[in-house]
C-alpha cells in the first residue's frame, strides 16, 4: 500500500498555534479589563459612600450658623467614629449590590464586588484643639464672604484703646481707695456745704454719696433704661463643651488636619469676632432661637445667668467709659481748675487745705466715673458713645451735675455702638475661651431645635479619612485611601 504525500498540513500546526497565543492573549484582555472595571467601580463606590456621609450634613448648623458638620450622633445622644463608619459602611453596601433594595432574588453581577475592609482612620471633630476646627471654617466661610476689609474699624478701635490703656486702669478702684484715703486724713468731718456761684450746691457729703451710688452693687439697674427688662435665663454650664473639657469627657481626632489654614493671626482673631457678632445675639439685639439672650455676653464673661452676664458687660462698659473719661478731664484745663477751686474751699471747709490735692484727685475721678455712667446709659439705650471724648461730648458739664448723673437725652451721633465695644472686648479676652464658649452657644441653640435635643458640638467632623478594601469575583483585592473635607 503506498501512502500520498499531505500538502501544507504546517499551516493547520501553524494556526492552532497561533490561536492559542490569541486567545491567550484575548482572555487577559478581558481578565485585565475586569480587573480594571472592578477597581474603577470599586474607587467610584468608595466616592459615592464618602460623597453620601458628607451629604448629611447637620441643616440646623447651617441654618443658623452658615458651617458644615456632620453630626456622628445622628440624632441620638452619642457620636463618634463608630457610628461614622457604621453609615459609611451601609452606603458601600448598598453601591456593591445596588439590587439588594429592590429586593431582586438571585439578582448579581459580574463583577461580584464585595467590601471586606473599612476603616475611618482619621476625622477632624469640630471641638479639636479648643474648637480650631470649628474656628478656622468659620473664618474661612467669613473671608470668601466679606472679604478681608472686614475688621479694619475693630483694629482701629484696639489701636486706641490699647495705646491709651483703656482697659489697664481701674478708676473705679483708684476712687475708692482715694476715698478712703482721704476719709483717714479728715482732721475735722463735719459736712459743710458751700456754693459753687452758679446757684447750685456741692459739699463733700453729696461727693461722698455719688461715690458710693457710683461704686456700690446696684450699679446695674441705675444703668440700665427706663422700663428696660432684664432676662431671667440661668444655665448649667456644666452641660455643655467648656464643662466637658474640664473633666476630659470629650471626642478627640486629629485637629486641624493637613492643608487646613490655622486661625492663629490677630486679624483672623478679628474676623472670629465678627463671626460671633453675626450669629450670636446680645443685649441690644437678642438672638430669639437662643436659650440665652444675652450670648455674647456669655462668651465674655462665662457666667450662668443672663443677668450676671449682663452686669459684667455694664461694669466692663463702666471701666473703660471711665478711664477715657478721666482721660479727658486731665486734658482739659476749664474741668481742672473747676475740680480744683471746688476742692480748695472744701478742704477749707473742713479745715484740711493739705489735702487738697488728695481731694482734686477724688473728684477727678468722680466726675469721670459719673460721666461714665451716663455713657453707659446712652449705649444700653442704642445710642453712642466715642472711644475718646472732643469738646462737645460731655455730658455733665459742671460739678453741681454730679447729684444726678443721669440726665435724659444725651445721646451722641457719632461715637461707637454697644454691639462695638462688645467687638473690642471679643478681641481682648483669652481666645480659648472665646471659642469654647462660643460653642456653649452653639450646642444650646442647635438643641432648641427639633430633632437635635442632645446635640453635641465633639461628635460633629468635617474631615474624614477612610481606608477601604474591596475584592471582586476572580480574587483580586485593591486597597486605597479617601480623604474628604467641607471647603
Amino acid at each position: 500500500m503506498r501512502f500520498r504525500k499531505t500538502e501544507g498540513a504546517y499551516l493547520t500546526v501553524y494556526l492552532s498555534l497561533v490561536f492559542a497565543i490569541v486567545l491567550s492573549l484575548l482572555l487577559a484582555l478581558v481578565q485585565g479589563a475586569a480587573a480594571g472595571a472592578a477597581r474603577a467601580q470599586s474607587d467610584l463606590i468608595a466616592d459615592l459612600g464618602m460623597d453620601s456621609v458628607f451629604a448629611e450634613y447637620n441643616r440646623e448648623v447651617l441654618r443658623q450658623y452658615e458651617l458644615f458638620f456632620i453630626d456622628t450622633s445622628y440624632g441620638t445622644g452619642y457620636g463618634g467614629v463608630g457610628r461614622l463608619e457604621s453609615r459609611l459602611k451601609a452606603y458601600l453596601e448598598q453601591n456593591t449590590d445596588p439590587g439588594r433594595s429592590l429586593d431582586m432574588t438571585g439578582a448579581t453581577t459580574l463583577l461580584k464586588l464585595k467590601n471586606p475592609y473599612l476603616e475611618v482612620e482619621e476625622v477632624s471633630y469640630a471641638s479639636d484643639e479648643g474648637g480650631a476646627v470649628w474656628k478656622a471654617q468659620a473664618v474661612a466661610y467669613m473671608k470668601a464672604a466679606y472679604g478681608g476689609g472686614l475688621v479694619s474699624a475693630v483694629r482701629e478701635y484696639l489701636d486706641i484703646v490699647e495705646g491709651n490703656g483703656l482697659t489697664a486702669k481701674d478708676v473705679a478702684e483708684e476712687t475708692a481707695q482715694r476715698k478712703r484715703a482721704f476719709e483717714e486724713g479728715l482732721a475735722v468731718r463735719e459736712i459743710t456745704e458751700y456754693n459753687t456761684g452758679d446757684g447750685e450746691e456741692l459739699s463733700y457729703g453729696k461727693l461722698s454719696d455719688t461715690a458710693d451710688t457710683l461704686l456700690g452693687d446696684g450699679l446695674l439697674y441705675l444703668l440700665l433704661p427706663e422700663g428696660a427688662h432684664i432676662s431671667g435665663t440661668v444655665i448649667h454650664p456644666d452641660a455643655y463643651l467648656s464643662g466637658r473639657v474640664k473633666t476630659g469627657r470629650v471626642n478627640k481626632g486629629i485637629g486641624l488636619h493637613e492643608g487646613a489654614a490655622r486661625p492663629d493671626g490677630l486679624d483672623d482673631e478679628l474676623i472670629y469676632g465678627e463671626y460671633l457678632m453675626k450669629m450670636c445675639g446680645n443685649y441690644a439685639q437678642v438672638k430669639r432661637e437662643g436659650l440665652l439672650s444675652y450670648q455674647i455676653e456669655y462668651i465674655l464673661y462665662g457666667n450662668s445667668s443672663d443677668a450676671a452676664n449682663l452686669r459684667a458687660s455694664v461694669l466692663s462698659l463702666f471701666s473703660v467709659r471711665g478711664a477715657s473719661n478721666l482721660i479727658y478731664l486731665y486734658g482739659d484745663s476749664t474741668k481742672k481748675n473747676e475740680v480744683r477751686a471746688a476742692a480748695a474751699i472744701i478742704c477749707t471747709l473742713l479745715a484740711v487745705p493739705e489735702l487738697t490735692e488728695a481731694l482734686v484727685l477724688f473728684i477727678m475721678g468722680i466726675w469721670a466715673l459719673a460721666e461714665a455712667a451716663v455713657d453707659v446709659r446712652v449705649l444700653l439705650d442704642g445710642g453712642r458713645v466715642p472711644l475718646l471724648k472732643k469738646r462737645g461730648d460731655w455730658n455733665l458739664e459742671s460739678l453741681g451735675s454730679l447729684g444726678n448723673p443721669f440726665p435724659g437725652g444725651g445721646q451722641s451721633q457719632r461715637g461707637l455702638l454697644y454691639s462695638d465695644y462688645l467687638r473690642i472686648f471679643l478681641a481682648l479676652m483669652n481666645r480659648e475661651d472665646k471659642v469654647l464658649r462660643s460653642l456653649d452657644i452653639v450646642e444650646m441653640d442647635i438643641r432648641q431645635s427639633a430633632g437635635n435635643a442632645q446635640f453635641r458640638i465633639d461628635a460633629c467632623v468635617d474631615y474624614i479619612q477612610a481606608g477601604f478594601g474591596f475584592c471582586d469575583a476572580w480574587g483580586h483585592e485593591f486597597v486605597f485611601r479617601r480623604r474628604m473635607c467641607y471647603e
